[in-house]
């Protein structure tokens, strides 16, 4: 502002000497002052270049794998519903002790031990609880999940990570690990730090 300043008032300057001496030769002087404004932020041109780097997920791709996610997860929500159903439909003056939800299968009786097979091996009215494992959707492949998109199951199944932590799963550059660029207005390594 101060420099700007200073430049109007050369310009007034040399219009004042113009008129006090009717001289051209100001005139040419005003015509070659160029006004120079500086930037006021500085733009550091890799920041630029690393932002670009940035390949993100459209929003249509990343709301399909979490619709695909859903419907994951309302399939357990149904079996483990119809274990349960089953069993509240029973008498319940039955005895628990020795209740058999599935007299056709040795392995299956009210005393088994609960393995992860997709059944309710205890008749507990529960499938696979406490043994399945907690796994993260990964939409963005790049070996971890979303903390707030739980799966549970046996194996692992595809688009998911056994890894928690990713703070944008719609990009695959960002993840813990990842190299952080620092003031660049991205947090790649997710450590909460831009």
């Amino acid at each position: 502002m101060k420099s700007k300043f200073s430049c109007y008032l050369c310009i007034v300057a040399a219009f004042a000497l113009i008129l006090a001496t009717g001289s051209t030769d100001a005139a040419q002087e005003i015509k070659n002052v160029q006004l120079k404004a500086k930037p006021t932020v500085s733009i550091n041109p890799n920041t630029i270049k690393n932002i670009k780097k940035v390949q993100m997920l459209s929003d249509t791709e990343y709301q399909k794998k979490l619709q695909e996610h859903q419907k994951l997860q309302s399939q357990v929500v149904k079996q483990k519903a119809r274990a349960n159903t089953t069993l509240a439909s029973q008498n319940n003056k039955f005895d628990t002790a020795t209740y058999d939800c599935d007299d056709s299968r040795r392995d299956i009786n009210i005393g088994a031990q609960e393995v992860c097979d997709g059944l309710d091996n205890n008749c507990n009215g529960d499938v696979d609880e406490g043994v399945s494992r907690t796994y993260y959707l990964d939409a963005d492949s790049d070996l971890w999940g979303d903390a707030s998109q739980v799966y549970y199951a046996c194996s692992l199944p595809d688009g998911y990570s056994e890894r928690k932590g990713d703070c944008n799963d719609r990009s695959s550059s960002i993840h813990p690990g990842s190299e952080d660029i620092p003031n660049n207005g991205i947090d790649e390594n997710c450590d909460g730090s831009k």
